[in-house]
Order: C-alpha cells, then sequence, then structure tokens
C-alpha cells in the first residue's frame, strides 16, 4: 500500500505491477479470510465493471484484425481483479495507503517545483512514459485523495500530526497541477470540492467551513496570479483560442486542434457506429480526412481522439462506450453511497473512491488518459485497492 501511494508519480509505472503481484502472495499465505465472505452482490458489479472493460478491449482487437496489438492496455484490469480478490482474504491497515499518498503527493510537488524552478522547463512533465498532461492530472488526483483521508485523520488519536501531513500532500497536489499547466484538470475541481464538502465539510462548525473557503479561494488565486505557475497565461491562452476557431480561424493550437478531433471522430462513429474502427482503422481515417482536406492533416499524428468517450466510441464501438460507462459509474455509485454516513475511515475512503472515476471523467473529457497503460494501471489499481479497504472497514 505504501509504494502504490509514493510510487505513482515519482516510481516508473511498471513497479506498480508489484503491487497486486505482492497482494496475491500474501492472499495465497493467508491460511483463511479474514474478512467478509467473497464475492457479495456489490464485489461481482466491480468485477464485472473491470473484466468488461479488459474483455471488451481485447475482444474488439480481435474483430478489427489487430492482433495482440494494444494488449498493454488491457492487461492492467486483470491485475485489478488480483487485487480485488486479494483483499477479499487480507486485512491490510488504511494508515499505509493515506501515509503512501501523502508522501506520493509531496514528492510529485517537489519534483515539480525542481523541474520548473531549477530545470527551468516549460512545464513540468514528471518521468516517461508520464508527460505534462499525465503527470499534472494524476498529482491533481493524488492532491484530491490526501484531502479525503482528512475524516480519517481526524478520527484518530493522533489527528493533527497526520492531518497536517495530508493537507501537505493536498496543497502538493494543486501545486503539481499548476506547474503541469494541464488545464483539463482544472474543469472538475468544482466537482471534486462538492464531493470533498458532502464528506467533509458538512460536520464542521460555520467558523470551519468559511476559513476553509477563504483559504482554498486564496490558494487558487494565487496559484492564478503568480507568473511563475503559468497558469493565467494557460487559461488566457484556451480563451483566446476558443474564440479564434468559433471565428473561423484555420491555425491550429491545443484547443482548435481538439475541437476539430471531437468533430472528426464524431462523424467517424455515425459511419460505424455499432463495432467503431479499431486503433489503427481510426488512424487511416483520420489522414484520410486530412488528405481529402475535409481537416487539418495535422491532426492525422494524434492517435488517439483526447475525449475518452469518443475514443472508445469510434475505436471499440458501443461494446467500448458501454465497458467505458461501466468502468465510470459503477465504482462512483457504490463509493457514492457512503460519502455522507459511516465511520471517519469508511467515509474517508467512499470520499476517496468517488473522487477517483469523478477525477478520470474529469480528465477524460480533454485526454484519453485509459489510451495510455500508466493510466490504466492506476485506475485499475486506485478502484479495488479503495473497494477492498472500504468493505474491510465496516
Amino acid at each position: 500500500m505504501l509504494l502504490l501511494g509514493a510510487g505513482l508519480l515519482v516510481l516508473p509505472w511498471v513497479t506498480l505491477i508489484g503491487v497486486p503481484l505482492l497482494l496475491l502472495a500474501a492472499a495465497w499465505l493467508a491460511s483463511e479470510s479474514q474478512v467478509e465472505a467473497f464475492p457479495q452482490r456489490e464485489d461481482l458489479l466491480l468485477v464485472l465493471a473491470l473484466s468488461a472493460q479488459g474483455l471488451v478491449w481485447i475482444g474488439m482487437l480481435l474483430v478489427h484484425g489487430e492482433g495482440g496489438e494494444g494488449l498493454a492496455d488491457a492487461w492492467p484490469f486483470a491485475l485489478g481483479l488480483i487485487a480485488l480478490v486479494a483483499f477479499a482474504r487480507v486485512r491490510v491497515a488504511a494508515t499505509w495507503l493515506w501515509g503512501g499518498l501523502a508522501l506520493g503527493s509531496l514528492a510529485a510537488g517537489s519534483w515539480a517545483m525542481w523541474q520548473r524552478i531549477i530545470e527551468r522547463t516549460h512545464r513540468a512533465d514528471g518521468h516517461e512514459p508520464l508527460h505534462a498532461i499525465l503527470f499534472g492530472n494524476l498529482g491533481l488526483l493524488m492532491g484530491l485523495l490526501c484531502l479525503a483521508g482528512l475524516s480519517w485523520s481526524f478520527a484518530r488519536r493522533e489527528r493533527w500530526p497526520w492531518s497536517l501531513l495530508l493537507i501537505a500532500g493536498g496543497l502538493a497536489g494543486l501545486i503539481t497541477s499548476a506547474l503541469s499547466g494541464s488545464r483539463g484538470g482544472w474543469i472538475g475541481l468544482p466537482l471534486a470540492i462538492w464531493v470533498l464538502y458532502r464528506g467533509h465539510g458538512r460536520r464542521l462548525p460555520l467558523s470551519w467551513r468559511m476559513t476553509l473557503m477563504a483559504a482554498l479561494v486564496t490558494l487558487l488565486g494565487s496559484l492564478y496570479v503568480m507568473p511563475q505557475t503559468g497558469v493565467a497565461k494557460r487559461v488566457d491562452n484556451a480563451v483566446t483560442s476558443l474564440r479564434h476557431y468559433v471565428a473561423g480561424d484555420d491555425d491550429m493550437n491545443s484547443v482548435s486542434a481538439r475541437l476539430e478531433m471531437w468533430r472528426g471522430s464524431s462523424q467517424l462513429i455515425l459511419e460505424r457506429p455499432l463495432l467503431g474502427w479499431g486503433a489503427s482503422g481510426y488512424q487511416a481515417a483520420m489522414r484520410e480526412r486530412g488528405a481529402e482536406g475535409v481537416q487539418h492533416p495535422s491532426l492525422a499524428r494524434h492517435w488517439h481522439a483526447h475525449n475518452e468517450v469518443l475514443d472508445a466510441w469510434v475505436k471499440r464501438g458501443v461494446p467500448g462506450l458501454l465497458a467505458l460507462l461501466g468502468l465510470y459509474f459503477t465504482p462512483l455509485w457504490l463509493f457514492a453511497r457512503g460519502v455522507g454516513a459511516g465511520s471517519g475511515e469508511r467515509r474517508a475512503l467512499a470520499v476517496a473512491g468517488t473522487l477517483v472515476p469523478v477525477a478520470f471523467i474529469d480528465f477524460g473529457l480533454t485526454y484519453c488518459f485509459l489510451a495510455y497503460p500508466a493510466g490504466s494501471l492506476i485506475y485499475a489499481l486506485l478502484i479495488p485497492t479503495l473497494w477492498g479497504l472500504y468493505r474491510q472497514a465496516r
């Protein structure tokens, strides 16, 4: 658990493969189940969601004649199933996860500041295969998960050391996001704040709520106005680019390119709505559209649609769309019911489990995180881990 939290962004993503394997080894060595009977109805829903995403991905590869190409995007969900089953036999203290998330977020925030201040990079981008968008948005997610743990920390005897550590991790996540310049994550920040408020805020006195809200507004405003973060420049560029696109300007930038890719992907979906085009077929069709002058030729170099829903539908058809929606909304439904109720530990895990799909839905509006093995692995490990801890906290 410590490795999962601390290693999300600062260690090569392949090291996270060891997490489900360690859990499997622990479950194998366990003489008998230490938690409730598995699987229950809710567990089966999660098994179905993880299995469907992986199997549909593999199945549509075969349908489109792409063989084993892209299997790296499907196997993380098998590892997620291993983690889910292992948690039915092994009881793990949530302390290790919260401590790992805080340390990982602080490490990512420190790394982002090092890259921007010392190395003078344009945007903090982590290490390969991560880049600025993945690094910044996943850093934001880690910060939000740290803040989700406050219900857990305040229920502990040593509440202040743990609470301060988690708050520092939350702030580090915001800094990582700001220094990466990844605008996609900022779109869903109000919804994430609302989830945190539902989990924590209603139990605080009004004076605390007002103080925390003022501190948050001050922090976000500072990140916006400080020229070193580049947030104001990125936001202004996005607004200007959108205006130029609406006015009919043909100049390609990150905003207009996304809008054109969404338009092209939508038209391709209309042509093959049921089974989609496949990964290679999508790229070939986009190149053909560029050659015919239907869209800007430079868009052919992008291998995904920069929107998770459109990418799943255009490549894997209706099965891919349904599998993605199940992957999003099954854990969202399972966790969201516990956001406003239960013990401090259970409520913290419910908030964290709700924030993961909320964040990935937000990130998926302007980018395809599940198109990268690192993104799929992080989602496929966080959800079973949080659910395993959540069902143990009953």
